[in-house]
């Protein structure tokens, strides 16, 4: 009864249809802004980490501006294999592989004698910063 209703009233195309009205055009100066916070997103984050391994007296802290060495370094520091890195490029066990990631991270929290609860704080998108800042610098 209500479809009947619905493509009688003329409401049911609209429920339906795509429309090209509805599409998104894409604004430069956005995109030029998106940029630019993940640009800026990186360098914080590389920043801290490279600072974070410092504090641990790892050597080759400079790993954490590299996209697959940060990695890397970051199983290292944490205690755990660094051929891990592997399992992210198969499938299934890169599951695996992060539940190892986050077990190292946890590991470096610990060496860097904060609780390690903190981390679930990093879940929340903008407070993950200011938690980072706190494992980097205090």
């Amino acid at each position: 009864m209500t479809i009947f209703f619905l493509s009688n009233s003329g409401l049911l195309p609209y429920l339906f249809a795509q429309s090209q009205e509805i599409s998104a055009e894409v604004n430069p100066l956005m995109m030029v802004l998106a940029v630019i916070i993940g640009i800026a997103a990186y360098i914080f984050n590389a920043y801290c980490f490279m600072k974070i391994y410092d504090r641990l007296g790892e050597a080759d802290s400079w790993f954490a501006w590299v996209p697959i060495l940060d990695t890397v370094k970051m199983y290292q520091a944490g205690g755990q294999s660094p051929f891990w890195i592997i399992g992210f490029f198969v499938p299934l066990v890169n599951i695996v592989a992060a539940i190892f990631l986050i077990i190292a991270f946890v590991n470096i929290v610990k060496r860097l004698g904060k609780n390690p609860w903190l981390i679930l704080l990093m879940l929340i998108p903008l407070a993950s910063f200011f938690v980072l800042y706190h494992f980097a610098f205090n």
